[in-house]
């Protein structure tokens, strides 16, 4: 019977049972094929239906690995592991003092909820036929979700401005005062300035709020001082009418020597000055004055120098006033405005002193006046300088 002859129902049936062997095997295969993968199929969708609620392989927020685990597992677990730690103190530290802040009070704010929420959709939101893929082949999608807060911004810059009223100095130099009634000497300390930068900390606090690490630097700039302490060495201090030199060190007193300073007539002049030249081995040259009239042109370097062995020029009236050194020396008003030492304290403090060295003459009661037979007071005498071995500042 031919196919046309059939009917519909044994057509139908005739699909089923071909006359060639072949066929018929490749139909058995098919079907078995298509039987095994409806049924896989349904395995596989079954099995990814059994995980729903659960966070996709692969799966961290904040660091945490929330793998397998429900919204509510994930939110305890980042809660603890990443969040806790990020409100504990946070303390801001400046050159050993502390600042302590509170994350709470600083409106330090991580919605867990909704980052979990966002893990969760970016496993679950794809097609069906992608999540039977990752889970059958072993694919993970590696999520990660990064931290998101919220602060305040006001509150931290409240904080902040109060710290940098404390940290904030003005830059000061280092200086002395001599009082000329006591003759006591004070030293003011130089001090560094100090800026807080609150905008620029403000930034560094947000970085450590987030941060495993709680101790934050504020954001500060430092202005040295012009003179810092360590520039004030040696002060010179001397009293005429105590006939005394005094060495200090800063204000501390190393040690006191004896000197004679200006006659009434050829006066010490009182005042700060400075040391504005060392000479070692001093020439003296004559300056022509009414005491050195019977005395030679020059007197090379060495005891009889009338200057002794070292000198150092002041800037008291005009350069014209030493300290210098001689070698039979009277405690008393008899320069003629010099002050001289023994050669061998002027040899030690030569040494110590320099360039710029603070020179405080004061008087501890008033100078008689000259004899009214020597005529009105002249003031200091040319001392008769040559050039010597001289120092330059520093030395």
């Amino acid at each position: 019977m031919s196919r046309r002859e059939l009917s519909n129902w044994d057509k139908f049936k005739s699909f089923f049972k071909p006359r060639s062997g072949i066929v018929r095997w490749l139909m058995i295969v098919g079907g078995a094929l298509l039987c095994f993968f409806i049924l896989a199929s349904s395995v596989l969708v079954y099995a990814d239906s059994q995980h729903h609620g659960e966070m996709f392989p692969s799966t961290a927020v904040l660091g945490v690995d929330i793998t397998g685990m429900s919204k509510e597992e994930a939110i305890t677990a980042i809660t603890e592991d990443a969040v806790k730690p990020l409100m504990a103190p946070l303390t801001i530290e400046f050159r050993g003092k502390q600042w302590v802040l509170n994350p709470a009070e600083l409106g330090l704010q991580i919605d867990v909820q909704k980052l979990v929420d966002r893990a969760y959709g970016m496993g679950w939101n794809n097609s069906v036929v992608e999540r039977i893929f990752r889970r059958a082949f072993n694919q993970p999608k590696d999520i990660n979700i990064g931290l998101e807060y919220s602060t305040s911004r006001d509150v931290i810059v409240q904080k902040l401005n109060g710290i940098a009223a404390e940290i904030t100095r003005d830059v000061k130099d280092a200086s002395l005062d001599f009082n000329n009634q006591t003759g006591v000497l004070k030293m003011h300390p130089s001090q560094e300035g100090i800026l807080m930068d609150v905008d620029a900390s403000l930034v560094a606090v947000e970085q450590g709020l987030v941060s495993e690490n709680r101790v934050v630097q504020p954001v500060v700039s430092v202005t040295k001082p012009a003179t810092s302490s360590d520039d004030v060495k040696t002060v010179i201090v001397i009293d005429i009418m105590g006939n005394s030199l005094k060495w200090y060190n800063q204000d501390s007193l190393v040690k006191t020597y004896s000197v004679a300073t200006g006659q009434p007539k050829y006066p010490t002049p009182l005042g700060k000055y400075y040391v504005i030249r060392k000479e070692a081995n001093p020439v003296w040259i004559n300056p022509n004055v009414e005491w050195s009239k019977t005395m030679p042109p020059r007197i090379d370097p060495g005891l009889d120098n009338p200057l002794g062995v070292r000198a150092l020029v002041t800037s008291a009236a005009g350069g014209t006033v030493l300290i210098h050194g001689t070698a039979n020396l009277t405690p008393g008003l008899y320069s003629h405005g010099c002050i001289r030492m023994a050669n061998s304290a002027v040899m030690e403090l030569f040494d110590n002193a320099s360039v710029g060295t603070p020179v405080f003459i004061w008087t501890s009661k008033p100078v008689p006046p000259p004899p009214a037979s020597q005529g009105p007071v002249v003031g200091p005498e040319n001392p008769g300088l040559g050039a010597g071995q001289t120092q330059q500042p520093g030395q």
